[in-house]
């Protein structure tokens, strides 16, 4: 075999396939019972939903437009109707909302973004000094912790384990529609045209997968190694028994794995640097509940809803209740005309993912006899469906962010994506994955472009040691 990558989401089907067209010999192991990872495609009220990623962000410099649009397959999106309401079920004038929203726009984009502070430290801090935000302080403290969700800002623990200032510049967005649909297909469209089943089946390419494959280890560097073509320079062991060697991997596992199994998971371990970074960055969590209505009882379609929660009404709610004051946005859902998805994050996702389905149906009718029943004549629920990414072995989160320990590490996705080396250069274990992507992290474009940069990686090394 010549590579092994373990990990079939996007970023390792992505890998796979340029691998396969260079006409080089590769296998996928997959811990699960499917490819995808975190692109999730099930259905729902009779229609295809994603569990995970759901739109294409963006237009330019987007591998995944670049595939999908010539092909047809990517509808736009429509201009939102804004409702702002207050967890006393109060309607905030659309007016009053995008001042403060906006006020805390431009506080962020003027912000010094080299400095080494979280952007949710600076835009508390904002508040302080900000005329707009200081017009109205607790209207604008709700507007700043629903600012601080919707951006997966992060820190509630740990202010340094926060989104860092710096992201802001690593990042870089793809210009267009940035909530590009899949035309009720889902997500998982994009898996069928990387392996070329789309839109013709019979063309599907041949990749060799083994599922339920789950790694134990890798090794590499045990035995007497050159640069003959026929000597393994990497074995991988699964926790069945199974072996399988190869001359390089790509390891593809999410930063939430790596946190939590990469000193069992390499052997040697990890070079210092690399794995203070992996500790040094983030992953959030990021959960979606998708309610089924009896009817669509919002006013328009598409619709969000902003939730400001404030302090005296969070008192209504229990301990066991709490997880529910985390839920801080509903949207309409494409192609899915009696479904609103309940946004929730953080500490209130993880405890969210411990309940029952029923227990959650519940802390959803509380959250909407609380907040929504006031000005909107809500209809009875028929289903519910939600995401547990936090408790997933294989993925333990949404997606990576770099973190203030990050800034005073100084690593980050260009450290993360470097490869092992044996010592006559040749890259052994490579890295790719959304958390590696340079410049288009917690994207599945990002994933993509990660996986093609690998293979690409290794197609040049396999040419330069005369392997092919």
């Amino acid at each position: 075999m010549d590579v092994i990558v373990v990990g079939c989401g996007a970023a390792g089907i992505a890998a796979m396939r340029k691998l396969h067209d260079a006409g080089l010999q590769v296998l996928g192991l997959e811990a699960s019972n499917r490819i995808g990872g975190r692109v999730c495609t099930t259905e729902f009220a009779g229609k295809a939903i994603d569990i995970g990623a759901a739109w294409c962000h963006g237009e330019k410099d987007n591998i995944i437009f670049e595939m999908a649009n010539p092909l047809g397959i990517l509808g736009r999106s429509d201009p939102d109707t804004n409702f702002y309401v207050q967890s006393n079920g109060e309607l905030v004038p659309e007016d009053k909302a995008n001042g403060i929203l906006k006020a805390l726009g431009d506080a962020v984009e003027g912000a010094d973004k080299n400095i080494k502070q979280s952007i949710s430290q600076f835009v508390r801090g904002a508040a302080n000094s900000n005329d707009t935000l200081k017009e109205d302080p607790k209207l604008s403290s709700s507007f700043i912790e629903w600012f601080e969700r919707n951006n997966h800002l992060g820190g509630q623990d740990d202010p340094k384990r926060a989104k860092s200032l710096k992201v802001l510049t690593e990042f870089w967005d793809c210009e267009g529609d940035p909530f590009l649909n899949w035309k009720g297909r889902g997500y998982k469209t994009i898996l069928d045209v990387l392996t070329n089943k789309y839109p013709d089946p019979s063309k599907e390419i041949p990749l060799q997968i083994l599922f339920n494959k789950e790694v134990e280890n890798i090794r590499w560097g045990i035995t007497q190694l050159g640069i003959d073509p026929t000597n393994p320079l990497v074995q991988v062991k699964c926790k069945d028994g199974s072996l399988y060697a190869a001359k390089s991997v790509i390891v593809t596992v999410s930063v939430g794995v790596l946190k939590e199994r990469h000193e069992q998971l390499f052997y040697p371990q990890l070079p210092a640097e690399k794995a203070t970074n992996i500790q040094s960055l983030n992953m959030c969590v990021l959960d979606k509940i998708y309610v089924e209505f009896e009817t669509p009882w919002w006013p328009k379609s598409p619709a969000k809803f902003t939730l400001l929660w404030r302090d005296e009404d969070k008192a209504q709610f229990g301990p066991n209740d709490q997880w529910i004051t985390e839920i801080f946005g509903l949207w309409t859902v494409d192609y899915q005309p009696n479904v609103l998805l309940f946004w929730i994050y953080s500490k209130g996702a993880e405890a969210m993912e411990k309940l029952s389905v029923e227990e959650v149906k519940k802390g959803v009718q509380k959250l909407i006899d609380v907040v929504l029943k006031k000005e909107f004549d809500v209809s009875p629920i028929r289903d519910i469906l939600r995401s547990q990414w936090a408790s997933n072995p294989l993925a333990r989160g949404s997606y990576a962010h770099r973190t203030v320990y990050t800034e005073e590490n100084g690593g980050g996705a260009i450290q993360l994506s470097e490869p092992l080396y044996h010592p006559n250069k040749f890259p052994v274990v490579c890295f790719a994955g959304e958390a590696t992507s340079h410049h288009r992290h917690s994207c599945v474009h990002g994933a993509v472009e990660s996986g093609f940069r690998e293979a690409e990686r290794l197609i040049g090394s396999f040419k330069e040691f005369g392997f092919k």
